[in-house]
């Protein structure tokens, strides 16, 4: 059983509760050069059903800055989505990691001959007196999963093993709680997905995207499309509509700000949790729109009708996917859709492009995506308890799911939110 104590230091392999409550002391030191343990798995070819694992490498970083290199390595090689990019990663560290006081773990698995199998961008948290190993990303990042080489397959088993071979490596924490994990990820399984006790999590759903947009729209709704014809019209005759994909960076900031804003203001109209009130979660979206990508980029779009910029939308471009994460409007230019016109002409766009075979609309039940989307990508999230008290928290988060299941509970909460966002707005 493992204790339920942190009192021993970061560069020990020990993670420090107090540490870990100096947010603005512990990134620096998260970030300094070589900070990184190196171990050695058994050799022994009985403890493991594939050789690639006989003697392999375990390599954890507490320091970005120190594993930026391998990253980069590894990423031109192993299969992954956008959001376990270097870029993404470290911009989300910077930002909202050193805001939370989160700690860097990069597990990294190679074979003995230095090929990489996995690279785990993990974090700890501290979340009051809660230790967690999560994902690095949060819940700016839909996907989460390893960095994968597709030629070396780690099995159900061998995963087992080297999963409690990682754990028995890094910090004493509480809980381990991976969410938003696909099985596999284009065609690529991932090996976490084995882990015992998987359970479902949320939604990601996506379109594909044929060689042209007749074919497109050919498999959707007639009546949807020919009310976005009659909607562009009725725009025509205020203004002249204009879509652009702008490259100056003053003009993408621009954008970005603008979707920001409004999207702050959607959800508190809406009774919902402002997701944008944090200024390092803008800071992360900011600094992304300006941030160069060794592979795939970020895409803004605005919509705008004479001078008027009344629609944005913000999404990142990978190997093959546009990944659509923010989409916003003008609340007075509602009526005419321009949302959804927007989105059809960035669809148009990737089409156009000739290299992008997915639409990516991410995570989220939005009842607009049913519009767009023709397949769903089932996620899960793998929790376990590690400790006394990660067993006494997760009882009560499965007791607040039961609770949260009661019929027409969400729906008189969000009511009672929307209410009050009215009545402060009205005084």
């Amino acid at each position: 059983m493992i204790e339920d104590r942190a009192d021993s230091s970061l560069a020990s392999g020990q993670w420090s509760m107090q540490s870990a409550r100096t947010a603005s002391a512990l990134p620096e030191e998260n970030r300094r050069p070589g900070a990184a343990e190196h171990f050695e798995l058994s050799r022994a070819p009985e403890d493991w059903t594939i050789p690639d694992l006989a003697g392999a490498g375990l390599t954890i970083f507490h320091s970005l800055a120190a594993s930026e290199e391998i990253w980069q390595q590894a990423s031109k090689t192993c299969s992954c989505s956008a959001f376990q990019t270097f870029e993404w990663v470290s911009t989300w560290f910077d930002t909202v990691g050193v805001a939370t006081g989160v700690n860097a773990c990069l597990v990294h698995v190679t074979t003995r001959g230095g090929e990489t199998l996995l690279l785990l961008p993990l974090a700890l948290t501290l979340k009051g007196s809660v230790r967690s190993l999560e994902f690095l990303g949060g819940d700016l990042t839909d996907y989460n999963l390893p960095l994968i080489n597709p030629k070396r397959a780690i099995g159900t088993i061998d995963m087992a093993r080297l999963w409690s071979n990682i754990l028995a490596r890094l910090p004493r924490v509480d809980l381990v709680r991976l969410t938003r994990m696909p099985l596999a990820f284009d065609g690529v399984p991932n090996p976490l997905a084995s882990l015992p006790g998987l359970k479902p999590h949320t939604n990601a759903y996506g379109a594909s995207l044929p060689d042209n947009f007749a074919a497109f729209a050919a498999a959707r709704s007639t009546q949807f499309f020919s009310q976005n014809r009659r909607y562009r019209r009725r725009l025509e005759k205020i203004a002249p509509v204009r879509v652009a994909f702008p490259e100056a960076e003053a003009e993408r900031l621009a954008i970005t700000r603008f979707l920001l804003e409004h999207k702050s203001r959607w959800q508190q109209a809406a009774g919902l949790s402002d997701t944008l009130a944090q200024d390092a979660r803008v800071a992360f979206y900011e600094r992304m729109t300006g941030a160069p990508m060794r592979e795939g980029s970020i895409s803004v779009a605005g919509l705008w009708v004479g001078d008027e910029l009344v629609a944005g939308l913000w999404g990142v471009i990978f190997r093959g996917r546009y990944a659509f994460l923010i989409t916003t409007y003008r609340a007075d230019w509602s009526r005419l859709s321009v949302g959804r016109l927007l989105i059809e002409s960035v669809i148009q766009m990737c089409i156009a492009r000739g290299d992008l075979t997915v639409f990516d609309l991410t995570v989220g039940e939005e009842g607009y995506k049913a519009d767009w989307a023709d397949h769903t990508l089932p996620l899960y999230r793998y929790q376990a308890a590690r400790t006394l008290r990660g067993r006494l928290i997760l009882a009560l988060w499965h007791a607040r799911e039961r609770v949260k299941g009661w019929p027409g509970l969400r729906r008189s909460v969000r009511a009672a939110a929307t209410f009050r966002h009215r009545l402060r707005n009205r005084t």
